[in-house]
C-alpha cells in the first residue's frame, strides 16, 4: 500500500513538472501580448486546476498581475475562484 502511494505520488510531481513546462511558454504568450476576456478565461481555467503546485500558482498570478487592471472582474472571479479552489479554510 505505502508503495502504491509513493507510485501515485511520484505520477502527479512528474505530471505537475509537465505541466509547468507546457504552461511556461503559455504563460509568456499571454503576458506579451492583450487577450480576450474570453480567451484570458478558458486560459486562467486550466491554469487554475494545476495551481495547487507552487510554480505553477506563480504562472497564475503572473497573469493575473499582467491582467488586472484591464479585465478587473474577470481577474478578481479567477483569483475567488483559487481561494474557493485551493486554499485551507
Amino acid at each position: 500500500m505505502e508503495e502504491c502511494l509513493y507510485q501515485i505520488a511520484e505520477k502527479i510531481y512528474q505530471i505537475n513538472q509537465q505541466a509547468y513546462v507546457i504552461y511556461l511558454p503559455m504563460v509568456e504568450d499571454i503576458c506579451n501580448r492583450k487577450v480576450s476576456e474570453d480567451e484570458l478565461s478558458h486560459f486562467l481555467d486550466y491554469l487554475l486546476d494545476f495551481a495547487y503546485d507552487e510554480k505553477m500558482l506563480e504562472l497564475y498570478k503572473r497573469v493575473c498581475k499582467i491582467y488586472f487592471y484591464i479585465y478587473p472582474e474577470c481577474i478578481k472571479f479567477y483569483i475567488e475562484a483559487y481561494r474557493e479552489m485551493w486554499e485551507e479554510r
